[in-house]
């Protein structure tokens, strides 16, 4: 069951980045045009976070720690004086979900649970990015599959999980075309009720991430 959601997070992840790369012409038409002079426009990045603890606002799970890597995407579409927003999106191969030592009801030690993430549909919205060091504003939904369901291991419980963010950061360019981002994210995932079980799990995700910008 659990290799199927794998299966099909894969699939879904290479649709996004068959759409997202045939999307990009059709979003340049109706994208404000760049100021003088103009700015780069894509973005490619190579992140990876760390959440040190969960929190319980949304989710009820404590006690789970997240190291997430991957690789980001954004289209810069709108951009007005001062502000500009990207579209975004995320591949995740290691969204790994840190899981203490638990009874359910037998004793399962530590151990780290194997995910893979797509977050197809996400947001970036830049402050005065024509500066050195500038302020963002981001969020990404998406999937997530695990090797097992997640955040407990328990009847009703899915390894296919909904993952939505919401986080803030600050970006250094380091020249023309690269730049180095340091943020925190505040990560949510559930399964949305999609079974009788769903605790979910929040965790705070402090993440960097190196840019090559287009």
């Amino acid at each position: 069951m659990h290799r199927t959601a794998l299966g099909m997070s894969l699939s879904v992840s290479l649709a996004w980045m068959g759409a997202a790369l045939t999307a990009v012409p059709a979003l340049a038409a109706f994208c404000t045009p760049g100021g003088s002079p103009p700015e780069p426009r894509h973005d490619f990045q190579f992140f990876a976070g760390y959440s040190p603890v969960s929190a319980t606002l949304i989710g009820t799970t404590p006690d789970r720690r997240v190291i997430t890597a991957g690789f980001a995407y954004s289209y810069r579409c709108w951009v007005w004086s001062g502000v500009s927003i990207s579209y975004s999106g995320e591949l995740m191969p290691a969204a790994v979900l840190l899981q203490p030592g638990q009874y359910l009801p037998q004793f399962v030690p530590a151990h780290a649970v194997y995910g893979f993430a797509v977050t197809p549909v996400g947001f970036t919205v830049d402050f005065r990015s024509r500066h050195r060091v500038y302020p963002f504003l981001q969020t990404n939904e998406g999937i997530i599959a695990s090797a097992e369901p997640i955040p407990i291991n328990v009847t009703g419980a899915t390894g296919l999980n909904f993952l939505i963010d919401v986080g803030a950061g600050v970006r250094i360019k380091t020249s023309a075309r690269r730049a180095i981002s340091l943020g925190y994210k505040f990560l949510h995932i559930s399964n949305g009720f999609t079974s009788a079980v769903n605790p979910g799990v929040d965790n705070n995700v402090f993440y960097a991430g190196f840019s090559i910008l287009k």
